[in-house]
C-alpha cells in the first residue's frame, strides 16, 4: 500500500479514493441546490404573466386574445385607508337596461378600508350557509380552476403586491391581510376552490355556460355571501330568461340584449333601498307574485337604512369559453347620502322606478318614509 506524504498528514491509498470522489460529490450538490435557489429569487422577483391553467393543453390549441391578458399595473398605495367608491347609479327617470361601460383589467377589484371585515364576514356565511353559498356543478369544474388560476397566483398579487404575494418555491399565495394561505394549483374539489375564492374576494361569483346547440346560458356555478334576494342554489341549471322570470320588464327590455351582448366584457350597475344592513340575503329585499307586502313604514332611521349598490362585470374565460359575472356590493347608510347634499336626487330617483319595478322592490313599504326622511 502507498503512503502519500502531504506536509505534516500522511494519507494511503484507500483514503484518497474515497474521500475526494465524496467531496467532489458534495460540492456538487451544493452547487445545484444554490443555483436552484437562485432561479427560485428570480421567479419570485419576476412579475408574473397569465398562463393557462391546463397542464396538458395542446400548444397547437388556438387560444382567443382576452381581457385577462392584459397587463395589470401595482397600486401602491395604502388601499385599506381607502373608503369604499361612492357608487350613486340612481337617476330621476329608471330605465330598464343593461348599463354597460367598458371595464379595464385594473378595476376587475376594487379593495378599500372594508376588506378586512368583509372577508371575515364571508368566512362566517360560507360556514354557515355552504349549501346556500356555494354551487357548482361537475360541467363547470374546468371553468373554476381557470377562473382560480387566474386571480390568485395572477391578478391579486400583480394588482395589490403589498396585500397579496405568491412562492412558487412552496407552491402557496399568501393573503396578508387575513393571514391565509392557499395553494397556487386550483384544489379537485371544485367547492373547496370556490370557498377559497370566496373568503380572498368580496365579489359575488356567477359562472354562466352556453346551452348546447342554443344561444343562451345557464347557471352552473356561484359564490353568493352577498345575495340580495335572490337563492342561487335554487336557480342552479336554470337558463338566465327563467332565472329572471320573476323581474318586472325583464322579458321585454332585457332578455334579448343580454343574449346579444354575452359576448362582451363589459359593466353594469343596480341599486335598490334596504332597511337594514344584511348582506346575506338570499330572500326577502324582493316582492314576488302573490306574496303578502308587508305593512307600509312610518318612518325610517337614516343610520340604519341603506342605499345597495350592485357594481357587476362581465367576463368571458379564454380557455373554458364560459361567462363569469363578478357582483361587488356597496352599502351605503342614507344619512352619508344625505349629508353629500344627494337627499333630493334620491328621493327623486324612487318616483322614478316603474310601477311594476317599484311593486318589486317593495317600495310601497319603505318609499314614503324614505322620501320624507331624506328631504326633512
Amino acid at each position: 500500500m502507498a503512503i502519500y506524504q502531504m506536509g505534516p498528514f500522511a494519507m494511503d491509498e484507500s483514503f484518497i479514493y474515497t474521500f475526494f470522489p465524496l467531496l467532489a460529490a458534495v460540492l456538487l450538490l451544493i452547487y445545484i441546490k444554490s443555483k436552484e435557489a437562485n432561479e427560485a429569487a428570480k421567479v419570485q422577483e419576476a412579475p408574473s404573466t397569465y398562463s393557462l391553467w391546463d397542464p396538458d393543453r395542446k400548444t397547437t390549441q388556438a387560444t382567443t386574445p382576452s381581457f385577462l391578458q392584459e397587463p395589470i399595473t401595482p397600486l401602491d398605495v395604502d388601499i385599506l385607508s381607502t373608503p369604499p367608491h361612492p357608487f350613486r347609479p340612481y337617476k330621476p327617470i329608471y330605465h330598464m337596461t343593461m348599463g354597460l361601460e367598458k371595464c379595464a383589467p385594473n378595476d376587475l377589484f376594487l379593495i378599500d378600508s372594508s376588506y378586512p371585515s368583509r372577508i371575515a364576514l364571508r368566512k362566517q356565511i360560507v360556514n354557515a350557509f355552504p349549501h346556500t353559498s356555494l354551487g357548482a356543478s361537475e360541467r363547470c369544474s374546468p371553468a373554476i380552476k381557470e377562473l382560480y388560476s387566474y386571480i390568485l397566483p395572477q391578478h391579486l398579487p400583480s394588482r395589490f403586491p403589498g396585500l397579496f404575494t405568491t412562492s412558487t418555491f412552496n407552491g402557496e399565495f399568501k393573503n396578508h391581510v387575513s393571514g391565509d394561505s392557499y395553494p397556487l394549483l386550483p384544489p379537485q374539489n371544485s367547492i373547496e376552490a370556490l370557498k377559497i375564492l370566496a373568503t380572498t374576494v368580496e365579489e359575488d361569483i356567477l359562472i354562466l355556460q352556453k346551452e348546447s346547440g342554443k344561444e343562451t346560458y345557464s347557471l352552473q356555478g356561484f359564490i353568493a355571501c352577498f345575495p340580495n334576494g335572490f337563492d342561487s342554489s335554487k336557480k342552479m341549471g336554470m337558463e338566465l330568461r327563467e332565472i329572471h322570470g320573476p323581474v318586472p320588464m325583464f322579458k321585454e327590455k332585457l332578455a334579448n340584449s343580454m343574449d346579444r351582448f354575452f359576448g362582451r366584457l363589459e359593466v353594469g350597475r343596480w341599486w335598490t333601498i334596504s332597511t337594514h344592513e344584511k348582506l346575506f340575503l338570499p330572500t326577502g329585499n324582493h316582492h314576488y307574485e302573490g306574496e303578502d307586502l308587508p305593512e307600509e313604514l312610518e318612518s325610517v332611521d337614516l343610520e340604519k337604512t341603506y342605499l345597495r349598490v350592485e357594481r357587476q362585470v362581465l367576463l368571458r374565460l379564454p380557455v373554458s369559453r364560459d361567462i363569469v359575472f363578478f357582483v361587488r356590493t356597496y352599502m351605503t347608510p342614507l344619512a352619508r347620502i344625505k349629508a353629500e347634499g344627494q337627499g333630493e336626487a334620491l328621493a327623486t330617483a324612487i318616483d322614478g322606478f316603474p310601477e311594476r319595478l317599484g311593486v318589486y322592490k317593495r317600495r310601497i313599504v319603505w318609499g314614503r318614509a324614505v322620501q320624507e326622511a331624506l328631504r326633512a
